[in-house]
């Protein structure tokens, strides 16, 4: 059977799965899923059924379930369904009922693959669903991924039903008398994909009869381009971003206007931390005259303005974070670095004031408990050697700290609220070791 021969000639040459591998199929009962289905019972790969009832059209969807559990039967092969409350988890997560089925249906598949041991999960997408994914995607505004189509493999999911165009899948079912399920939704035009299934892809068929197969050489063209592309953008990338703390990468801006860089190129550079083309454009502008300060954000990460360089780092939750000192000695750890306070017995000519990163308090003013936490506004101390009082955020100014860094200075507190120190930068002058100490706290970081 010419049909049957090409799907396995696809599965081979795409490398999608081998003889040995058991295959999770997401069958909804539509033509698609079940000739998919059929041609997997023909080929004699072991496989198993899975299907998702998301109770969106009333008792039709409970006659699919029933549908599809018969056919596993008929097929002496596994059988996994669940039943999801679709609209119900679109309202909570506010997103639309075709995204949340989506999301919904690939998280339970992947759930049953991997406690029920198989190798991949096959979903029913044809040659022409790929043509319709690419048109949404240009109408929609897409980069360069946007027009490869949907990838015969990805991960943990395949579709050998790539290898077939919806008309060759239509004609099969017909001939071979093939019973399967109709969703009436399909023929509304009220959702983007179906109106270019009925009104836009008929017309350009009508340009070209072969559409889908013209798509395909071209969406592999486009794929080859990409990867080609992600080369370059990530050599380039590399050049670039220095991470000096794990997931923070810092730019010299100089450096990336020395790349001649457009909008976007730029956009594929940021792309892995998931900044719009819209605010990469607003940063390109900003970077005629950097404004030190300025931050924009993704999702998933905020980029920084700070001087000569951007700084990208993930997003965290703006947790304040503290500790609590009852007694000397001490260790801790403060956002990936550790500190210690010891008390000792020394005199001021015995003090090594060449650490740089040690400061030494008068023990005998210090009161406990203390505490470490961040500055917060309206902070001031009296820094060791000036005669007035300062704040804490124009004091990090000057010791040009920068901007992502502030909120992650470690102060500690005196019990009278009295700030003793800024990290290692500075002691308050009133906390100060004289002539008359005979005890010191030292406070450095290890």
């Amino acid at each position: 059977m010419k049909v049957l021969r090409t799907f396995l000639d696809y599965i081979r040459h795409q490398q999608l799965f081998t003889e040995d591998d058991k295959i999770l199929l997401a069958v909804s009962g539509g033509k698609d899923s079940v000739l998919m289905t059929q041609l997997f019972a023909q080929s004699k790969y072991s496989f198993g059924i899975a299907h998702c009832n998301f109770q969106l059209r009333g008792d039709e969807s409970e006659k699919d379930a029933v549908f599809v559990e018969k056919l596993a039967k008929e097929l002496n092969v596994p059988f996994f369904k669940i039943n999801f409350d679709t609209k119900e988890f679109a309202t909570k997560e506010k997103i639309s009922i075709q995204m949340s089925a989506r999301d919904l249906r690939y998280d339970w598949l992947e759930k049953i693959r991997v406690a029920e041991n198989y190798s991949f999960v096959a979903v029913a997408h044809h040659q022409t669903d790929s043509v319709e994914t690419v048109l949404l995607n240009l109408v929609r505004g897409t980069g360069i991924a946007g027009l490869h189509g949907i990838l015969p493999k990805r991960d943990h999911i395949v579709r050998p039903l790539l290898a077939l165009t919806g008309e060759e899948v239509t004609q099969m079912i017909e001939e071979q008398g093939i019973a399967f399920r109709e969703d009436e939704s399909n023929k509304e035009s009220k959702y983007a994909r179906n109106r270019v299934r009925l009104e836009v892809l008929p017309a350009f068929k009508e340009i070209n009869p072969t559409l889908e197969k013209t798509f395909s050489i071209a969406s592999q063209r486009f794929l080859a381009l990409e990867m080609f592309l992600n080369q370059q953008v990530a050599t380039i990338r590399v050049k670039l971003f220095l991470e000096k703390e794990k997931g923070v990468f810092f730019v010299d801006i100089s450096a990336l206007k020395a790349e001649g860089l457009d909008s976007f190129i730029l956009y594929e550079i940021f792309r892995p931390f998931g900044f719009s083309e819209p605010i990469l454009k607003d940063l390109l502008e900003n970077l005629e005259q950097p404004e030190s300060g300025k931050i924009f954000y993704s999702e998933t990460h905020q980029l920084l303005i700070d001087r000569h360089e951007l700084i990208v780092r993930e997003i965290q939750d703006k947790v304040e974070q503290a500790v609590f000192i009852p007694e000397l000695p001490t260790v801790f750890s403060w956002y990936g670095k550790s500190y210690s306070l010891i008390l000792k017995d020394l005199a001021i000519d015995k003090v090594d004031f060449r650490k740089t990163m040690t400061v030494v308090l008068d023990a005998d003013k210090v009161i406990f408990p203390l505490e470490v936490r961040v500055w917060r506004a309206g902070d001031f101390f009296k820094p060791l050697g000036l005669n007035g009082t300062k704040k804490i955020s124009d004091f990090l100014i000057n010791q040009k700290i920068a901007l992502d860094e502030k909120n992650r200075i470690p102060l500690l507190i005196n019990s009278n609220q009295d700030i003793l120190s800024v990290c290692v930068l500075r002691i308050d002058d009133r906390y100060k070791i004289t002539a008359e100490t005979k005890k010191v706290i030292i406070f450095e970081q290890i």
